[in-house]
């Protein structure tokens, strides 16, 4: 009797953790300039700060954090290779 494929753990975590990860930073972000608004402020993206006599300019996320998401892309690429490789040596 064969067993069901089960992937490795290792390729799963590496697959999925960055994204989980990156999207933790992102939620965190947007939780913390949202309460600035709420409170009347204007959020400066660059450095976590609220000021209610500044105006900021709002910057798209991946353009302040692309280096972040781009080794998240590199570590959960990776992490699927790693399963496909597996995936491709049991069958």
């Amino acid at each position: 009797m064969t067993a069901l494929y089960r992937p490795p753990p290792g390729g799963i975590i590496l697959f999925s953790l960055p994204s989980i990860l990156l999207a933790g930073h992102y939620g965190y972000e947007i939780l913390l300039a949202d309460s600035c608004l709420d409170q009347g402020g204007s959020f400066n993206y660059e450095n976590w700060t609220c000021s209610i006599s500044e105006t900021f300019d709002s910057i798209p996320y991946l353009q302040r954090h692309w280096g972040k998401a781009a080794l998240a892309l590199s570590f959960s690429l990776s992490g699927l290779i790693v399963w496909a490789v597996r995936f491709l040596k049991n069958h």
